[in-house]
């Protein structure tokens, strides 16, 4: 539960004096020079508390600002200040500086206490806090915050180094500081090797590589050769294992600070994305004239040539004419009407990124349309195959055609011959019988006689 002024009103939280631009500015500028403040301060090493009178003065100025800056953000986020670690950091710095000012101006010498003076350098960190979320340094933040978060993995990391190299002490106490030869030899053996505690702090040296070759290496190499196991051990697990383990800490908590940058990118597109959705739905739902949920083309595009819709398509990367095309794809039923929400679903699952379950049934489509395009294809060539046959055989019959065509011509040519010679011969025929008939009698028929019988005569 929340009691804070601010509470369940984001919008107010961020109005609030504490988010401006303008007071984290000035909190990123105070932060620095204090720093700077810091510094100077050490390098002058003075304690008395009358000899830095205006040091003094100076811590009480920061002291009070980050003081009044606590309250604001508290009054800003009510209990959930202390749920960031950062703010609770923040806030146990103050009460440091508080601490150390009371006890400054309690103690004789004034010196205060100088471990949580000291301690007020760590505020540094809170610029690249504050900086969180700006392009220009967003490479500090990260690696600021891959220290922070990366702190307990490499103290398990020290801590397993530690046994390992108090394991390596102990066998080189052993070896080399118990073998009477190298005690004999070597004068300095008690010195490197003499005790565990004094092995341990040459196994540290020869982590670090500080001068082992002629000190410690030839000495062994020389009197101990047994020592040497050790010293390979220790370099290669602690020299080099621990250094590329704390390498692989850093990378793998930079890798995680950007995917959760990038997933929380992702979470306020979506979010900012339903909420443009629930905007467009109610500028959907005033251009339903008739009231019945649904919108018909000439609807849609009215409401689409509105300015505020236009903008939000413009925000989702979609055009007009692409809206409307979506609108015509999204009518299966060709009914020429679309309720808001499934154009609206539609629209984002296209703008959105493809899920699994998106990308396996449009693999599935794909494979199907693929199979029957493979089937029309195979019908095609045998079509196409069946047509090249008819064509074919059309081919032939044409051939035929033309050669009966031919056929015809000619016997109606001779059709035409023979009966213009039968006309010519009819010619003939009739002057041969004018000719007859004047040069030689005939007999014609004449009328019947009384008797019946027909009566003839000679006419030339």
């Amino acid at each position: 539960m929340c009691d804070g002024v601010f509470c369940g009103r984001p919008h107010a939280r961020q109005r609030h004096f504490a988010s401006s631009i303008f007071f984290n500015f000035l909190v990123v500028i105070v932060t620095l020079a204090n720093t700077v403040l810091i510094g100077v301060e050490s390098d002058q090493g003075v304690l008395e508390l009358q000899d830095r009178i205006p040091f003094f003065i100076t811590e009480v100025t920061f002291t009070g600002f980050f003081f009044v800056e606590m309250l604001l953000r508290i009054n800003q986020l009510s209990w959930e200040y202390f749920m960031d670690a950062w703010n609770v950091f923040d806030y146990s710095l103050v009460v440091f500086s508080c601490a150390d000012l009371v006890v400054s101006m309690a103690k004789e010498n004034g010196s205060g206490l100088r471990w949580a003076a000291s301690m007020r350098i760590f505020r540094a960190f809170r610029i690249a806090r504050a900086l969180k979320g700006e392009k220009v340094v967003v490479g500090l933040f990260r690696i600021t915050q891959g220290f922070i978060d990366a702190l307990p993995s490499v103290f398990w990391m020290s801590a397993a180094a530690f046994i390992f190299a108090y394991m390596l002490a102990v066998a080189l106490t052993s070896l080399v500081g118990g073998d009477t030869a190298a005690r004999e030899l070597w004068l300095d053996v008690d010195l490197y090797c003499g005790t565990v505690s004094r092995s341990l702090y040459t196994i540290l040296q020869v982590m670090t590589l500080d001068s082992v070759h002629q000190n410690i290496l030839r000495p062994i190499l020389s009197y101990a050769p047994l020592g040497l196991i050790v010293v390979y051990l220790t370099m290669l697990m602690l020299s080099f294992g621990t250094l590329n383990i704390l390498l692989a800490i850093m990378v793998e908590r930079m890798t995680i600070i950007s995917q959760d940058t990038q997933e929380n990118k992702i979470a306020l597109v979506a979010k900012t994305e339903k909420l443009l959705m629930m905007s467009m739905l109610k500028e959907f739902d005033d251009c339903d004239t008739d009231f019945n949920g649904e919108l018909d083309m000439k609807e849609f595009r009215k409401v689409l040539r509105t300015g505020p819709m236009t903008e939000k398509l413009k925000f989702l990367e979609v055009g007009a004419v692409e809206a409307e095309n979506l609108f015509e794809m999204m009518d299966v039923d060709k009914s020429g009407a679309l309720s808001p929400i499934e154009f609206l679903s539609g629209l984002f699952k296209v703008k959105g990124q493809a899920k699994g379950a998106d990308l396996c049934r449009l693999i599935t489509i794909l494979d199907k349309n693929k199979k029957m395009s493979k089937l029309w294809v195979e019908r095609m060539r045998r079509m196409n195959h069946q047509a090249d046959l008819i064509q074919a055989r059309l081919n032939q019959v044409g051939r035929i055609l033309a050669g009966e065509l031919k056929g015809l011509t000619e016997a109606s040519a001779r059709a035409d011959f023979t009966w213009s010679s039968a006309a010519k011969r009819k010619l003939v025929i009739q002057e041969n019988e004018l000719r007859d008939k004047a040069i030689f009698p005939g007999m014609i028929e004449t009328e019947e006689s009384d008797d019946g019988s027909e009566q003839w005569q000679f006419q030339l």
